[in-house]
């Protein structure tokens, strides 16, 4: 702008000769839609305020984001707990949603959107992000939970660069010809290992003899209802030979006690105990059951015999679209590829069947050795400890912060 006659700027708004641009501060939108998105979102960005203290981080997420430092345009914990993304009423908020984070993505203009885990807004954002010249950073792709069949060409043509977090994705990455850098799993850095089994049933108050199955029931609350009742029938069934296990079942933060002990009160068992504390449970376990996401790979990095358990109603559309998945459904068989831990998905889900398989994998000590063997080559699988901060050298790298933290023009 310059001075035209009869028009007097204000003095700090008048030319003084050319100065040296100033860059903006780099700006990462991030976009997670479940539980385990919110998690590792909320890592990468304590990771990212730590290595690029200047970065702004906002977009959705929840608790754990919102606590790291991300400025929320909205909180998704509450929905994903009721499953009401998979509903009809899900779909109209999620059109909502849409609307909000492209309103923000216009006004503030992201260095780098940064997407994590399952698509709950399909492609629509990326495909925004990508028309107005943003680059996308696809973080825990469909790829890394067996989704072999989804509309590659699209997911291409929306991503600019994935950072695997297994050696399995970063392969079928590269095959479909993205750019993909390993990084590894989150998961070597934020599972908590330390405790030996002897310190946490100390911790837990348990006797040190004596078997233990920890239960991870799954971090929604539709899932929680549809999977405990037969899981404590099949439980109850194995202490009537077995009256010394000891039954911990831990929750997610995202359910509500009351509802777990309504549950309890219509399907009595002996010996169990509600925790918070995952791993500490792991670590006291001989054995577990988990949901088929996240908690599988956490029992079985833990080096925890376990086996998987997912039922929820039919009308779901989750579950519609999750039926077609096959040949693996929990985390642990798709990184490993093959059916390791046995899996018991809805139609399938038999009290009497998961009394049998877990009354193995307490009792039969050639059972558990096969799987421990098997569960072993995990960690060759997710990589080295430092996979947080090598994800995160990859996003602020295309942000535009120098690994010196600085703001590159």
């Amino acid at each position: 702008m310059t001075d035209t006659p009869g028009e007097k700027l204000p003095t700090d708004q008048r030319r003084e000769g050319p100065k040296e641009k100033v860059a903006a501060s780099p700006t990462v939108l991030i976009i997670g839609g479940d539980n385990t998105s919110d998690r590792f979102g909320a890592a990468l960005t304590a990771k990212i305020h730590e290595l690029c203290p200047q970065a702004t981080v906002y977009g959705v997420g929840g608790p754990h984001m919102n606590d790291a430092g991300v400025r929320l345009l909205f909180d998704i914990s509450e929905m994903v707990s009721l499953g009401a993304f998979q509903s009809v009423k899900g779909a109209t908020v999620i059109k909502r949603l849409i609307a909000r984070v492209v309103e923000t993505m216009d006004q503030e203009e992201p260095s780098v959107v940064l997407q994590i885990g399952l698509p709950v807004f399909g492609f629509k954002l990326l495909e925004i992000a990508r028309a107005r010249g943003i680059p996308v950073i696809y973080y825990y792709t469909p790829f890394s939970r067996g989704l072999a069949h989804m509309n590659q060409r699209q997911f291409c043509s929306v991503v600019t660069k994935v950072a695997a977090i297994s050696r399995t994705e970063a392969s079928l990455c590269q095959e479909a010809g993205l750019d993909v850098e390993f990084v590894g799993h989150p998961l070597m850095d934020l599972a908590d290992r330390s405790a030996t089994p002897e310190q946490a049933r100390e911790k837990l108050g348990l006797a040190l003899e004596g078997k233990v199955v920890a239960v991870l029931p799954g971090p929604r609350e539709v899932e929680v209802k549809n999977v405990l009742p037969p899981v404590l029938k099949a439980l109850c069934q194995v202490t009537q030979d077995h009256p010394e296990l000891q039954v911990l079942i831990s929750l997610a933060p995202t359910i509500r006690t009351t509802l777990v002990e309504e549950i309890l009160g219509s399907n009595p068992c002996a010996n169990v105990r509600l925790e918070r504390d995952t791993y500490r449970v792991l670590s006291a376990a001989d054995a577990a059951i988990t949901s088929i996401g996240t908690a599988s790979l956490e029992a079985s990095l833990l080096g925890v015999p376990s086996l998987a358990v997912y039922r929820v109603p039919r009308a779901t559309y989750f579950a519609e679209k999750i039926l077609d998945r096959k040949p693996y459904m929990s985390i642990t068989n798709k990184i490993l590829r093959r059916n390791v831990i046995p899996e018991f998905i809805q139609g399938h889900v038999n009290h009497q069947k998961i009394a049998k398989a877990v009354e193995q994998l307490l009792y039969d000590e050639k059972a558990r050795q096969e799987m421990l063997t098997a569960l072993s080559q995990l960690e060759e699988e997710l990589g080295e400890p430092g996979a947080v901060e090598r994800a995160v050298r990859v996003v602020i790298e295309m942000a535009g912060c120098g690994n010196d933290g600085t703001t590159r023009g």
